[in-house]
């Protein structure tokens, strides 16, 4: 990599043994490159492409630098199937300056824009030093409101910005002081329009050699490093930013080269990319070139964000359970879920997985799921469990019908429990030779006449209410219990807790013909 371009990626200018092996990449040369440096791709959208370069593309008098080197301008092309990109054009009168443009990235919504430039104010150069920029991109693609971020500074370099996914986060390269090697890693919060302090991404991503061209995809980070161990020069290596990786992975031959591999990029979903290197064979000084990433890669995640819902009014489940099973059948989490239905597994990608759902009163259900190999992907799962028609409880066969409740004290019902009655007529319906019998019990702590009286009251009603809503009088019955078929322990004068009580308090739709 020559001088100009040391200075650019902010080099002014260890051995690493990763346990896990990187995945396997097919490369290719473009026809795009030029006899000048190349380099330096971002996505713009998804079929279009920005890179740096040093062509000449009109006067041959283009401005040179201290070093007698063009200075940079960005182009943009399309993407083609195969990788090349092609239809290339300058991006941007206005972006491109008389000095060096280079390193770019937008925000997700491609209306902002970060990219590298020298130190200058007013169109005047003040140092070969460079700074990060942010610019509005506005409807016709013109760059405007061109503004130095606020944490860049005279006294030392950043550049090639990296945004996130969800644009909350630009990650940067720096030689500020207080770094553990010549340029270190950094990321800065993005909060509508301002930023936190810079951070360093530590001593398991830096070195205390030189680190650039950072690039997240979901929890994995790309970069490059001259540090030893490598394949010669700067190398390309990926780590997750949770530093659950020890040592960051070398993506080895054919991604690395005895010269400098800069600039990686993926697009996850195609798994396809592109990267910039000055090894030998080459068109001119850098050159980009495009990969498929061939296999899964080994630090690859995704996560399941599930819900279990009853299948008929499609409500949320609470206290269910969801398990995640390998491919081999074994059990690898368990979860219940709250008020809201929903669960949540960590994954890997590539893997074939079984999700299993299910709750008392509920007839188990499973899916199954293939992860595909995009990082960070999110499976969306519902579970729709379907409620049992009986169950047998206390020695009897009931309806499995949640309890019917009313208002304190009285015979009146509540809303929500006509929305469980009304599967009571469901299986009246669904089983015309059927006979119930409802009971309505209570604890044992009020006066047991009271308490039988208000039973036979509230059964009472829950039969008029069924019968209004179509069941046949001669198929139920209804009676109250008070306090007479306790079942456990808590009679009069008994100690019992809340929710001992709680068992004697219910209500039940009992079997007497199927």
């Amino acid at each position: 990599m020559n001088k100009i371009l040391l200075l650019l990626f902010m080099l002014i200018t260890g051995v690493a043994s990763a346990q896990l092996t990187a995945a396997s990449y097919s490369v290719k040369s473009l026809d795009v490159n030029s006899k000048y440096s190349d380099f330096g791709t971002t996505f713009y959208g998804k079929d279009k492409i920005v890179f740096s370069s040093s062509r000449q593309t009109g006067s041959s008098n283009k401005k040179r630098d201290a070093n007698d080197r063009l200075y940079l301008d960005l182009y943009i092309g399309n993407v083609g199937d195969d990788g090349e990109i092609t239809k290339v054009k300058p991006f941007s009168s206005n972006v491109n300056s008389k000095y060096h443009d280079a390193m770019v990235a937008f925000s997700p919504d491609l209306k902002h824009v970060y990219f590298t430039s020298n130190n200058y104010l007013d169109g005047k150069l003040k140092s070969e030093g460079l700074k990060i920029f942010k610019a509005t991109v506005s409807a016709n693609g013109q760059w405007k409101n061109i503004v130095t971020l606020p944490f860049n500074s005279d006294k030392y370099d950043t550049g090639q910005p990296s945004i996130s996914e969800d644009g909350k986060k630009l990650y940067f390269v720096s030689n500020m002081p207080g770094g553990y090697g010549d340029t270190d890693l950094y990321v800065v919060t993005i909060n509508e329009g301002h930023y936190g302090a810079p951070k360093n991404l530590g001593p398991t991503i830096n070195s205390k050699y030189k680190e650039y061209t950072p690039f997240v995809d979901g929890n994995v980070l790309y970069f490059s490093s001259n540090k030893p161990g490598g394949q010669g020069g700067l190398d390309i290596y990926m780590t997750k930013l949770d530093g659950s990786i020890p040592e960051p992975i070398n993506l080895g031959k054919p991604m690395n080269s005895r010269g400098d591999d800069i600039s990686f990029i993926i697009d996850n979903e195609k798994q396809k990319g592109y990267f910039s290197s000055n090894r030998r064979g080459g068109k001119g000084d850098d050159d980009i070139y495009s990969f498929i990433q061939v296999t899964i890669n080994p630090i690859c995640d995704q996560t399941i964000e599930g819900v279990i819902q009853d299948k008929i009014s499609g409500f949320p489940i609470p206290n269910a359970f969801a398990t995640l099973y390998d491919s081999k059948g074994k059990k690898i989490r368990r979860l219940e879920t709250l008020a809201d239905g929903k669960f949540f597994f960590n994954l890997e990608c590539g893997e074939n997985y079984k999700i299993t759902g299910g709750r008392i009163g509920y007839y188990e259900v499973e899916n199954s799921l293939n992860t595909n190999k995009i990082n960070g992907y999110v499976n969306e799962i519902v579970l729709a469990l379907d409620e049992k028609e009986f169950i047998t409880k206390n020695g009897k066969e009931m309806l499995n019908i949640k309890p019917i409740k009313f208002e304190l004290n009285k015979a009146v019902l509540l809303e929500n429990s006509k929305n469980h009655l009304a599967k009571v007529v469901r299986l009246m319906n669904k089983f015309p030779s059927m006979v119930i019998e409802f009971g309505a019990h209570t604890d044992a702590r009020a006066p047991d006449g009271y308490n039988l009286q208000l039973s036979r009251k509230r059964a009472a009603e829950t039969v008029r209410y069924l019968i209004v809503m179509g069941v046949d009088y001669r198929r139920i019955t209804g009676k109250g219990y008070g306090e007479t078929q306790l079942v456990n322990k808590c009679s009069n004068g008994v100690k019992c807790t809340e929710i001992e009580h709680q068992q004697n308090r219910r209500t039940e739709f009992v079997v007497i013909k199927k």
